[in-house]
């Protein structure tokens, strides 16, 4: 990723786009997190750091979601 990251045209695009990818919906980033609360919940520094770098994630994507009525 870091490497895709340094090769992008535009940085800020790649990373909404990655985000959009991610989260294409709220049901999603939802299901994506309690996965990880559940695969990592006995090392809370390793799910603290992944919690946190999706909610970045969810923040930029959230404006782009995926409604029902787009579908």
């Amino acid at each position: 990723m870091i490497k895709k990251l340094r090769q992008a045209e535009d940085p800020r695009k790649y990373i909404l786009k990655l985000a959009m990818t991610i989260f294409p919906n709220e049901a999603k980033y939802h299901k994506v997190k309690d996965d990880y609360k559940e695969y990592y919940g006995r090392d809370p520094k390793i799910l603290n750091a992944i919690i946190k770098l999706y909610k970045l994630y969810y923040k930029l994507a959230k404006d782009y979601f995926i409604t029902d009525k787009q579908n």
